[in-house]
């Protein structure tokens, strides 16, 4: 779930200095910290699912919706971080890329991903559930994020800062939206997008499979949640 808006090494890059090298470096532990984290909280998600259940009745239209709104949201993520790679993944060299979604939302990818842990976390039926992982979530993205814009702004100055001023952090804002006549397409890249996006969609089976566990007796809810 990275955000390679800036995806060159600090030596690809006209008149690198030691500096970039030095918040390079930082970065680099820093996405090792965020994977970990990220993992530790699917971890303690699926730990925890046997013992929580939604407080609306399985079969109703409440917990039904919020299952489909969450494949809804899945769904859009897949297709959203595909096109962020529309527009990353034929580049060369070192750029800052400020078209497609980039031209709406400073970290596009990391927006997609916050709703695809939403999606997932509504596969439960409960909303709780969702809106606590998707915020558990973006806590992890907003401080890598920070992160990231000591690097951007390092490597590319004032263009930064002015991209900084027009573009959300998050956002998005679509009346930025631009994009050129033309994007050169990494098609392995886009397709590898898809391919670890789809393990999202393993969410819909595991929670379907605790709440068959839970109707059978197997495991006992101790925490009911809307």
């Amino acid at each position: 779930m990275s955000n390679p808006v800036f995806f060159s090494k600090p030596s690809e890059i006209r008149g690198a200095g030691p500096g970039l090298d030095v918040v390079w470096a930082r970065l680099a532990q820093a996405q090792v910290l965020r994977r970990h984290a990220l993992t530790l909280l699917g971890v303690a998600a699926v730990l925890a699912s046997p013992w929580i259940a939604s407080a609306w009745p399985q079969a109703g239209w409440v917990n039904q919706g919020l299952e489909w709104l969450g494949l809804g949201l899945m769904l859009l993520a897949l297709l959203g971080r595909c096109a962020c790679m529309l527009y990353l993944g034929g580049r060369k060299g070192a750029e800052l890329i400020a078209d497609g979604p980039y031209s709406v939302s400073r970290n596009p990818l990391y927006v997609f991903s916050v709703l695809a842990v939403l999606g997932i976390g509504l596969q439960t039926g409960s909303l709780v559930v969702g809106l606590a992982l998707a915020l558990a979530a973006f806590a992890v993205f907003r401080w890598i994020v920070a992160e990231e814009e000591q690097l951007l702004h390092t490597a590319f100055g004032a263009g930064y800062d002015a991209y900084c001023a027009r573009v959300p952090r998050f956002g998005p804002r679509p009346s930025l939206w631009r994009t050129p006549q033309r994007v050169t397409v990494d098609l392995p890249g886009v397709w590898k997008t898809m391919r670890d996006a789809l393990p999202y969609f393993l969410s819909i089976p595991l929670f379907e499979a605790v709440e068959a566990a839970q109707d059978a007796g197997w495991v006992h809810v101790r925490l009911w949640l809307f």
